[in-house]
């Protein structure tokens, strides 16, 4: 469930909804499902309204139409208390705003907490057995791009489920607003957003650790046309020109360094991973076949490459290049589907 309303739903509303829901579909699997509270700090509501929220949720625990429940909150809002209260009423993640593990940010930010609060928040839901998700955000006031890498390292050693990474966006009649109008504040440009979080996320891949959102979920009145977002690196699709990009420094860095004139030249990936190697509006396909010359590049889609690998075959190199695959797959990472 997402406040997307002034005031956020009764926990009756929010058994309204469910039941609509479930009323609306057949009672099948199809993975891992969970019911999840975002909008807002969960565990900053009184210990009584936590609970008629997760009450309405229980049923359908109990009926295995959904795993367990998925919340958002602060890392200073989870003691251990709170987390075997939650644990105790079929909570399984926990996702926490931490935004940036240096204090001098925070501070700037006024965030309210400090980086060592972050960190034991992380390491306290883990050792409670619960699932733990980190939030991100880049561009945060003092964080000039360093503090933003320097937190990603951090994180690696820390050891999240799953960490989510959103762009700071300046939005009117806000504080941040009349920072930057008095000069105080400067925010991403769109490039300088995409090459920094390719950085980041490169780094959790390469740590196993899934980056499962990357950008703002695009909204009603979101956008710089609806006059509600006034500066930074917004775009409707971010988190595909970020992933898409790490695909263009996957394809030239696996590129074979010795390529016969006369070869043809296929790229294989996973069906699924193909628009993310083509580019936006196939401008890494473009990129490529500039860099590699006249010979055509061609994408081929094989089911049995990993998601997120790219691998060249050259026309002469004996293996011959399969027909596209016909269907294609596709599976959540890093949380099931949330209702």
């Amino acid at each position: 469930m997402i406040a997307d309303t002034l005031s956020p739903p009764t926990p009756s509303e929010v058994g309204e909804r469910l039941k609509v829901y479930w009323d609306s579909r057949k009672p099948r699997r199809a993975g891992r499902r969970q019911i999840a509270f975002y909008g807002g700090s969960f565990t900053s509501m009184p210990r009584k309204r936590q609970d008629a929220y997760l009450e309405v949720c229980q049923p359908y625990v109990r009926r295995n139409l959904v795993d367990s429940v998925r919340i958002s909150t602060r890392p200073d809002e989870v003691s251990e208390g709170q987390l075997a209260f939650l644990a105790s009423r079929s909570v399984k993640t926990v996702e926490l705003g931490i935004q940036s593990l240096s204090n001098r940010v925070l501070r700037a930010s006024r965030r309210g907490y400090t980086a060592e609060e972050a960190r034991d928040a992380i390491l306290r839901t883990k050792e409670m057995g619960l699932e733990v998700g980190a939030q991100l955000m880049l561009a945060l006031p003092e964080d000039g791009g360093k503090e933003s890498l320097e937190t990603t390292e951090e994180l690696l050693t820390l050891e999240p489920d799953f960490v989510r990474i959103y762009p700071l966006l300046v939005l009117k009649q806000t504080e941040l607003a009349e920072r930057m109008a008095r000069g105080e504040y400067k925010p991403l440009g769109l490039e300088e957003a995409v090459t920094l979080c390719v950085r980041m996320l490169e780094r959790f891949e390469e740590a196993s650790i899934p980056v499962i959102r990357i950008g703002l979920q695009e909204q009603v009145g979101m956008g710089r046309d609806a006059g509600f977002v006034l500066a930074g690196p917004y775009h409707p699709a971010f988190g595909h020109l970020v992933r898409s990009t790490l695909f263009l420094r996957k394809a030239l860095a696996s590129l074979p360094r010795e390529i016969q004139p006369s070869s043809g030249l296929f790229l294989q990936v996973h069906p699924d991973d193909r628009s993310l190697l083509a580019g936006d509006c196939g401008q890494n396909i473009r990129r490529l076949q500039a860099y590699v010359g006249p010979r055509a590049v061609r994408i081929e889609e094989d089911q049995g490459i990993p998601r997120g690998t790219v691998r060249w075959i050259t026309q002469g190199s004996g293996i011959r290049p399969r027909a596209p695959a016909r269907t294609r797959t596709r599976k959540g990472r890093g949380g099931g589907q949330a209702l």
